[in-house]
């Protein structure tokens, strides 16, 4: 045997001996092991007993708390709110009001509904709260003190909620007057100052579904297209008759509604920019302050100055309009039965014929600034030529342009409505040399005056007193400041309904809880005593 093989035994026979002494080791060392911890472990359960012992033995001053017994409450307010809670509020106004009309609307028939004053309650304590959503209403039913006090403990889900909102929008006006005349009562307005301004608020709809004409007429040929395919689709046991029927119906729904809405944009004419929602067609794309173009809804508030008791609201589809300036001035005085002082608004709601209108038919005073009243304060227009507001009248009444040339009167034009302008035209547009390029590119200057001018004219130097423009700062403290509420402090920012209904009966319950806001913070004392 070589030398390299006795190696390999000696090496074979070593690793084999260690081999066969390894579990021997190990289980030695297991045990030895075992003995500690187990000396280890008596010696830590010796000394829990001890701490448990010295816990049983010693009395701390707890009161009783097992998680496994059975418990009641009791719903009433001493119990679960403080005496002048919101909730505690908003339940005394609404018990002073007249429903009536709510309760009418219910039939003897059927299953009983859950009470409508319950549901009325915690509708208008969610909206106070900033709580719009119906699932999230439901959640706050069920598990909130304050809005278990105000159901009583019953806990109507999240559809019989949105269905409660659905059914009761057309009363939600008549419910809203009640409360402006509770706010009356109470001292909350004084007629002085009344402000109006719009906000838009989002409609529940996306831009993307907003199409013109072309874009409806793309959308139904995709979806025909669709329908093809279906229509071909083989049935099996994946793809049943019944799901290819209901896949076929929702298509022709989609292509009748398109027809619909084609035919409406065709009426308005081939317009790039007339434009109608396919998820909400009320909703008009509309501008909004910060550039973006989106489906929404316009909603103008009018507030008095005492408190901010916001006396008239309305809804509508465009921007702020002229026309819309006395509809909400005439629904304030139809709610609260009496005329505030003074009428407060921006230049959305101005023109010729309102500044007419408010001099000539109204007795309130109004301070509303036309649309070019800050444009004309410095006489030009924003590339530096002179607009007409800088061609002055003389001692005579005659118009002098900027460079003291006279301007004659060229000839009369009568509008639509008949309303009629006087067109002027300069006479030393030859001679004026260099300031002739600030003023017109044209042989010869023209400036037409509409015969209502002297109503604007007068407006503007009410404006323009120290007086006008004290009152008028007052609408900027008044109008904006519950637009700010709605969309940073309450989140409203979006609609959650669809359609116009629905989206003006939604702003008439987000104005009656801005109204029982200004009851809570202002007058819950008074109102407490209503018990």
């Amino acid at each position: 045997m070589t030398r390299h093989e006795q190696r390999c035994l000696n090496a074979s026979k070593s690793l084999f001996e260690i081999t066969q002494d390894m579990p021997e080791e190990i289980k030695s060392a297991r045990l030895g092991l075992f003995k500690e911890s187990s000396v280890l472990n008596d010696e830590l359960a010796k000394k829990k007993e001890s701490i448990n012992s010295n816990a049983t033995n010693k009395k701390y001053n707890f009161r009783d708390y097992n998680q496994e017994q059975s418990f009641f409450i009791t719903v009433s307010r001493q119990k679960f709110l403080e005496e002048n809670h919101p909730a505690i509020v908003i339940d005394t106004v609404v018990e002073k009001m007249d429903l009536t009309k709510l309760y009418e609307k219910y039939s003897d028939e059927g299953n009983p509904a859950f009470h409508p004053k319950m549901m009325l309650k915690i509708l208008f304590y969610a909206y106070y709260d900033g709580i719009m959503s119906a699932r999230t209403i439901w959640d706050a039913v069920y598990h909130r003190s304050d809005f278990i006090f105000l159901s009583a403990g019953e806990v109507p889900d999240f559809r019989t909620i949105n269905r409660f909102r659905m059914i009761h929008l057309d009363i939600l006006p008549n419910l809203f007057t009640q409360i402006v005349m509770l706010c009356n009562e109470l001292d909350l307005i004084d007629f002085k100052y009344l402000a109006i301004d719009g906000e838009k608020i989002q409609a529940n709809a996306s831009y993307r579904k907003s199409k013109n004409l072309k874009g409806i007429k793309k959308e139904y040929k995709k979806i025909n297209e669709s329908l093809v395919k279906l229509l071909d689709k083989q049935v099996n046991e994946y793809f049943t008759q019944e799901t290819k029927d209901k896949r076929v119906n929702r298509l022709n729904k989609k292509l009748d509604n398109l027809k619909s809405y084609q035919k409406i944009l065709e009426d308005m004419g081939d317009d790039e920019d007339k434009r109608i929602n396919l998820v909400d067609p009320d909703a008009p794309v509309m501008a909004h302050k910060d550039g973006q173009k989106l489906p929404s809804y316009n909603h103008q508030t009018a507030r008095d100055g005492k408190f901010g008791i916001v006396t008239a609201v309305q809804s509508t589809q465009d921007g702020d309009a002229p026309k819309d300036l006395l509809t909400i001035v005439d629904k304030s005085i139809e709610n609260t039965n009496n005329k505030h002082e003074t009428i407060i608004a921006d230049c959305g709601f101005c023109n010729f014929d309102i500044l007419q209108k408010v001099e000539e038919e109204r007795d309130e005073d109004f301070y509303i600034p036309d649309r070019r009243y800050e444009a004309d304060k410095n006489g030009t227009s924003k590339k530096g030529k002179y607009n007409q507001s800088s061609f002055k009248k003389n001692e005579s009444g005659e118009y002098v342009c900027p460079a003291g040339y006279l301007m004659k009167k060229s000839k009369v034009v009568t509008d639509k409505e008949g309303n009629k302008k006087v067109v002027y035209e300069g006479t030393g547009c030859d001679k004026c040399g260099k300031l002739k390029k600030k003023c017109t590119t044209g042989k010869k200057r023209t400036i037409s005056i509409d015969s209502r001018t002297p109503f604007r004219d007068k407006m503007r130097k009410k404006l323009d007193s120290d007086e006008g423009r004290e009152i008028y700062m007052k609408r900027q403290g008044l109008a904006e400041p519950i637009h700010g509420d709605d969309q940073k402090n309450k989140g409203w920012i979006q609609h959650h309904l669809r359609g116009l209904k629905k989206a003006t009966g939604e702003f008439l319950l987000m104005r009656i809880a801005t109204n029982l806001g200004i009851i809570v913070k202002h007058r819950s004392k008074e109102v407490l005593l209503w018990v």
